[in-house]
C-alpha cells in the first residue's frame, strides 16, 4: 500500500474526494511543512515555500488509485514528491504528494 498527502478538492467532502479516494484508507489529518497551497481557475495545486504549510489529509492506497491520481495531477503541471506528513496526533509519515512544477 502507498501513503499519499491530499489537499484541495481531493480531501473529504471536496468534489473530486469520491471518483478518486472512496475506499481507500483514511489515515488522518495533518499538513507538511515548507509548502505554500494555491488555486488558479479551480485547480489546486502545492510548491515549495519556506516558512508555509499546506493542511490536508493522508491516506493509504493501492496502485490503481495512485494511477488515478497521477492522470488527474497530469505531469505537464504536477510532478509526484515524497513529502514528510505530520498528522495531528504528533505522527510523522512519508507520502507522496503531487506538487505543481509551475
Amino acid at each position: 500500500m502507498i501513503k499519499v498527502f491530499v489537499y484541495g478538492r481531493l480531501m473529504k467532502n471536496g468534489h473530486y474526494h469520491q471518483h478518486y479516494l472512496q475506499g481507500q484508507t483514511f489515515l488522518g489529518k495533518g499538513f507538511i511543512e515548507g509548502y505554500t497551497k494555491y488555486v488558479l481557475s479551480g485547480l489546486h495545486g502545492i510548491r515549495p515555500k519556506e516558512g508555509e504549510q499546506v493542511q490536508g489529509e493522508l491516506y493509504e492506497i493501492d496502485a490503481a488509485t495512485l494511477a488515478k491520481l497521477d492522470f488527474l495531477q497530469n505531469s505537464d503541471c504536477f510532478t509526484r514528491s515524497i513529502v514528510a506528513v505530520e498528522l495531528e496526533n504528533g505522527d510523522t509519515f512519508p507520502a507522496e504528494a503531487h506538487i505543481w512544477k509551475g
